[in-house]
This record gives C-alpha cells, structure tokens and sequence, in this order.
C-alpha cells in the first residue's frame, strides 16, 4: 500500500512536471512570434492589426486541434 502511494506521487510529480515543461514550450514559441511580430516595421495600423489578426488565427487553429486530439 504505501509503495502504490509512493509510485502514485512519483507518477503524478512526472505528469506534472511534463505539462509544465510543455506549457513553457508553447509559451516561448508564441512569445517568438510576438517578438517577430513587434520588431517587424509596420507600413501601417491596417497592416500591423492584419498580423495580429493573423497570429490570432494560427493560436484558434493549433488551440483548436490540441482540443480535438484531447477528445480523442
């Protein structure tokens, strides 16, 4: 019994520790986009909220397939 509590908290600090070094995977690579996305000169507002609006759209999209592939 306790050797199954143990293997459990061991299990689960591993899980734990897994999803935050995702979750800060994903973090740096958006901020890489923002980053790329700040130092580029905007020929405009329009253009600029374009970019925007395309970053956006790419974080829908990957937020929309990590969802379906949770389902799954």
């Amino acid at each position: 019994m306790l050797d199954e509590k143990a293997f459990i908290a061991e299990l689960k600090k591993k899980v734990e520790k897994e999803l935050a070094e995702r979750e800060l995977n994903e973090l740096t690579f958006w901020k890489g986009e923002l980053v790329k996305l700040s130092q580029k000169k905007a020929e405009s507002l329009g253009s600029l909220q374009l970019e925007l609006k395309n970053l956006i759209q790419r974080m829908e999209n990957r937020t929309r397939i990590l969802k379906t592939n949770a389902k799954s």
